[in-house]
């Protein structure tokens, strides 16, 4: 005998597995390996089985999952009339969007179960179901009665099939059918496939002819024959062979890029070696235009892979960053060795980071224009190593002394750091009276890529979905890695909870162009708008004399490069 729900014994025999599985903690050795794993799981969770309700949040109904679906599953409902079966409609994270019960005792039965708009069907929510056990696997499935473990479900069977977006083939929700243990479950898995089928058409009407230029791209580009993949931020058409030689952090990583051409109107690479050795070409995937990007994959080189294996500096610091500036940034730092250096860059880019990183433990000096603190420098000099910061600070005096205390014989590895923006003179003092290796730190827009790694570092346990992450990837971060801190951190406190969506960020990054187009000369004049209000502390007024405009020039620039 099985455990098939559409008999007699076999949910008998399920509902003695599952009371085993309640009171005792064993599981029947000939259970199905699925639905033992699935249980396991919930216990680890420590769902609770006997909760009365189905935890729920917020949800959008603007969608194109949503709009696509309404007409379908509306029509859908009407037919299924008689059958005692609802129609249930859920977003990709599992969450309900959309219920429909032409007939009074299947809504009432939606009720029981408290299946409602926003409700959470996530496995860590109510166990596997019809909806969460489809988005874990990404094909169909028929769960029913004493198969759910939480207790609203033993009387219930949810037929569920995955809706996949014809133009990203990302799955983007899950619809089910839902009625009772006495439904004929052929015709149910029939209904389901047929919803789904009938929505994913819908899809392909609404995609945006972008995203069918893309999809052509892709195709002529060969996916069946060639590791490729189309990207452009939003959409991500990736070939099978491709996906097995690419990470999921590697696509990310891609994606970056293809934000960035979106961004700056230009690739900023056409070559690219990951982590792990594999080789990526990249070019434009449609010819003159820069919103999206075709990466051809090359196999893994395994020297290459060594080499790079031997970049653990700032890993193993705990330093987060991956990308082709930040890979650079550790080179240049390696090949110093242990000569005196000098770290530069914007405010709020790191650099205290990246010379503890080398420095390990050390005496650590904020520079003081005084000559107290250049008898602390003195002193500091017997330890094995010493981090001076904010050098910038100095006139050019203590300047020329403190390059000459730095030039003398002393056993210390001496690492300074120097804030651009200011201290011109005193940069040019220590470079020559001292003579350290100069290593730039780069800004955290050159970094686009490491942008959703170093979100996740800052937020603790919050988890960024996608689009607040490809939303963090757009923005310009004038602010660098201190204006992000700040992001994440109102962010966490907007979603209250784990995860966190693009309307949880800031409305300055949401409302800003996903893919402005600017020439040389507009990136250009962008960058020195946003020194000129870092210098200004802010003040517009201040900016608009610094840059020589007018306050209504300042605003309506403001507002055209995004900088509000």
């Amino acid at each position: 005998m099985g455990y098939e729900i559409e008999t007699r014994d076999g949910l008998a025999r399920l509902r003695q597995a599952r009371e085993l599985f309640l009171t005792e903690r064993r599981l029947p050795e000939d259970l199905p390996a699925w639905l033992s794993a699935a249980w396991r799981r919930s216990y680890f969770a420590e769902l609770d089985v006997t909760r009365d309700h189905v935890p729920a949040s917020p949800v959008s109904l603007d969608t194109p999952l949503v709009r696509a679906a309404t007409p379908v599953l509306t029509k859908l409902a009407g037919d299924l009339v008689g059958l005692g079966a609802a129609l249930v409609l859920s977003d990709r994270h599992a969450r309900v969007v959309g219920c429909w019960a032409d007939d009074e005792a299947v809504g009432a039965h939606l009720a029981r179960i408290d299946t409602r708009l926003g409700a959470d069907l996530s496995e860590r929510s109510t166990g596997t179901n019809g909806i969460s056990h489809v988005l874990d696997t990404g094909g169909p499935c028929v769960i029913g009665g004493p198969e759910h473990l939480f207790g609203l479900y033993q009387n219930t069977v949810c037929a569920g099939a995955p809706v996949t977006d014809p133009v990203t083939r990302k799955v983007s929700g899950a619809v089910a059918v839902v009625c009772g243990l006495d439904a004929p479950l052929r015709v149910l898995h029939a209904v389901v496939t047929t919803a789904t089928g009938a929505i994913e058409r819908e899809l392909v009407h609404a995609a945006s002819a972008h995203e069918h230029r893309l999809l052509e791209a892709y195709l002529r580009a060969g996916p069946v024959r060639y590791p490729i993949a189309v990207l452009d931020g939003r959409t991500r058409l990736v070939s099978d062979s491709a996906a097995r030689l690419l990470r999921p952090r590697d696509i990310d990583t891609l994606e970056s890029y293809a934000i960035e051409a979106a961004r700056d109107g230009a690739l900023p690479t056409t070559e690219l070696i990951l982590d792990d050795g594999v080789k990526v070409r990249l070019r434009l995937a449609i010819p003159g235009d820069s919103r999206g990007v075709l990466v051809v994959v090359e196999p893994p080189r395994p020297r290459t892979a060594q080499r790079s294996a031997k970049l653990s500096l700032f890993a193993d610091a705990g330093l987060a960053g991956t990308s082709p500036a930040w890979r650079s940034l550790e080179r240049s730092v390696v090949r110093a060795g242990t000569r005196p250096m000098l770290l530069v860059g914007e405010p709020g880019v790191g650099k205290a980071d990246v010379a503890r990183a080398v420095l390990g433990d050390s005496a650590v000096l904020d520079a003081v224009d005084d000559d107290a603190w250049l008898e602390d420098v003195a002193d500091a000099l017997a330890a094995p190593a010493v981090l001076l910061r904010h050098v910038e600070r100095l006139r050019r005096g203590r300047a020329t002394r403190l390059a000459a205390l730095l030039a003398e014989d002393h056993s210390a590895r001496v690492i300074a750091t120097f804030t651009t923006g200011t201290g011109s003179a005193t940069a040019e003092v220590l470079r020559t009276g001292w003579s350290p290796v100069e290593v730039v730190v780069p800004r955290l827009r050159e970094r686009t890529a490491d942008i959703p790694e170093l979100a996740q570092r800052f937020a603790g346990g919050a988890h960024f979905t996608q689009d607040a992450r490809s939303t963090l990837q757009r923005h310009d971060w004038p602010g660098n890695l201190t204006e992000l801190k700040a992001v994440v951190a109102w962010a966490e406190a907007e979603a209250c909870g784990t995860t966190v969506s693009a309307r949880h960020l800031p409305g300055r990054l949401r409302s800003s162009p996903a893919h402005p187009r600017l020439t040389e000369l507009e990136k250009a004049e962008r960058l020195a708008i946003s020194d000129a209000l870092r210098t200004a502390s802010g003040n517009r007024v201040r900016a608009a004399a610094l840059l020589g405009i007018g306050r209504a020039t300042l605003y309506r620039k403001l507002r055209r490069y995004g900088l509000e």
